[in-house]
């Protein structure tokens, strides 16, 4: 479990340290103080320097498909460095309870190829090509070592060299507009036959008290997940709103990633206030099933009040996010400060 981070040069963040991270971690703030940021902070370094990740759609923040050799470095990889400087390394760094003291870092570099021609003439020419660029990938621990990969811009694609897939914790992300119907039933399907869907079924009843069964199947062509709530057929899951949906894939994302990592965006999305306290109590016990840590972003004070009624002060920390006369700051509530904050109905978002 992720202890204490530190985030410098990435996107918004000039210089952020977060510390006192528990089980499940609220993360509040005012827009553009870099709550998501964090989110994709812990991505990155849970990847050890993947330097797939270069493209992928949660740390560019964009589909990747629609990145193209012409546009790939202004629009996906600058904006990754603190004010598209370039010339500084972005890096992440924290300490894990059972992995020790990590660092990533991410730094431009221009590839530098050396040619030996043929014939008598043995001495080497170095071409660096100016149109290609690279991200360059360091990442450290105890267990691994030092590990380097990059990604490369090429003149009509981008290549890998990866010379290790070690992982030190899994993680996956869930934003508020993300999220693939098929590959949700696919996750269904992996985990019943498992024998633990059992959780899902009693964390959807929370929305829906008709629940009768979840089900996964391709009757109509693709895999799907279909409801049962006591009607003549099987209802398909995203026919019953984005909350049933987004509470769903937060417990699949848990269960797929055991002693990893669960990031949620805007974790009220689509969700009414009356039943958050339910839906904390949900995650409370989805952390403890599949031994996950839980990152959750929100701007809802009635989201922070319903963590705090359901898992107590003890069993989650709240870190508020800010941004003081262009410094990042953390603020981390302990129990007795979060208790005083809810009961003052202080600013806390």
């Amino acid at each position: 479990m992720l202890e204490r981070l530190r985030i410098r040069n990435f996107r918004g963040l000039r210089d952020l340290e977060v510390e006192g991270l528990g089980r499940v971690n609220v993360v509040a703030g005012k827009n553009n103080a870099g709550k998501t940021t964090l989110l994709e902070a812990i991505f990155l370094l849970g990847g050890a320097g993947n330097p797939r990740h270069a493209l992928n759609g949660h740390v560019v923040r964009m589909d990747p498909h629609d990145a193209t050799p012409a546009s790939i470095w202004e629009s996906t990889w600058a904006p990754m460095f603190f004010d598209l400087n370039v010339g500084e390394p972005l890096t992440i760094s924290g300490h894990h309870s059972t992995v020790g003291d990590m660092t990533l870092g991410v730094a431009l570099a221009r590839p530098v190829t050396t040619e030996v021609p043929r014939g008598g003439d043995n001495r080497p020419i170095t071409n660096d090509r100016p149109f290609e660029r690279a991200l360059r990938f360091t990442y450290a621990d105890p267990r691994a070592g030092q590990l380097e990969n990059q990604a490369r811009e090429m003149s009509d694609t981008v290549a890998f060299d990866q010379n290790d897939t070690y992982t030190p914790f899994s993680g996956t992300i869930l934003q508020p507009w993300g999220g693939n119907v098929n590959e949700d039933a696919v996750r269904l399907g992996q985990l019943r036959k498992q024998k633990r869907g059992d959780l899902l079924l009693e964390a959807l009843r929370v929305l829906e008290p008709r629940l009768q069964a979840v089900e996964d199947n391709a009757s109509s062509g693709a895999p799907m997940i279909w409801v049962d709530i006591g009607l003549r057929e099987l209802v398909p899951l995203p026919a019953m709103g984005a909350g049933m949906t987004h509470l769903t894939r937060m417990v699949l994302a848990a269960a797929m990633v055991p002693r990893g990592v669960v990031l949620v965006d805007e974790i009220e999305n689509g969700l009414h206030h009356s039943v958050l306290h339910d839906v904390w109590r949900v995650v409370g016990k989805a952390a403890e099933q599949y031994d996950v840590q839980f990152f959750a972003t929100t701007h809802s004070f009635e989201c922070v009040q319903a963590a705090h009624q359901a898992l107590g002060a003890d069993s989650f920390r709240l870190h508020r996010l800010d941004i003081v006369e262009g410094v990042n700051r953390c603020v981390t509530y302990g129990p007795e400060a979060i208790d005083a904050a809810i009961r003052h109905n202080l600013e806390v978002r």
